[in-house]
């Protein structure tokens, strides 16, 4: 077999297992989500948002005054938002939080997170939520895991066929 041969096979391997593992991981409930609230006019938009335990919420400000979004029970608060830094959220606990801007009061939004596999919803206490960085770093683990699991396919697979035909 040549060595043009052997790396098509393998570059199909790598591809069919990437493939799994995307699909695999799309259907998982475990991969958390970023989501986003846009602050212009005064308001937020969307009014409500729901997301499931573990995701982001990040909000930005297009307004040329510095904003807030603080939970109305005081368990978490992203800190004042200005137009040129975003801030977010990750949410630990279930349960529905209606919020406001602490500068602007007349501002109300409500955020819902749902609990994995439909647990009843409770509304955590103050230390369960933190800001995150303003800019939080990209997380390429899942893209490194993936592409570990492609690499591993590969080469299992190749070693597979072309290892019969050795013996």
């Amino acid at each position: 077999m040549t060595g043009r041969s052997f790396r098509g096979v393998v570059a199909q391997a790598g591809a069919a297992a990437i493939l799994v593992g995307l699909l695999t991981a799309g259907g998982s409930a475990v991969l958390a989500a970023d989501h986003a609230v846009d602050i212009a006019g005064s308001a937020f938009s969307p009014g409500s948002v729901t997301v499931a335990v573990g995701d982001t919420v990040t909000w930005t400000n297009a307004d040329a005054q510095n904003h807030t979004a603080t939970a109305d029970d005081g368990s978490w608060d992203t800190g004042t938002i200005s137009s040129s830094t975003p801030k977010s959220v990750t949410l630990a606990t279930a349960g529905t939080f209606p919020y406001h801007c602490k500068i602007h009061p007349s501002m109300t939004a409500t955020l819902v997170v749902q609990a994995a596999g439909g647990a009843g919803a409770t509304i955590p206490p103050a230390d369960t939520l933190a800001p995150e960085p303003a800019a939080p770093a990209a997380n390429h683990g899942i893209e490194l895991a993936l592409l570990a699991v492609a690499a591993l396919g590969g080469l299992l697979l190749a070693e597979r066929r072309f290892g019969r035909r050795r013996s």
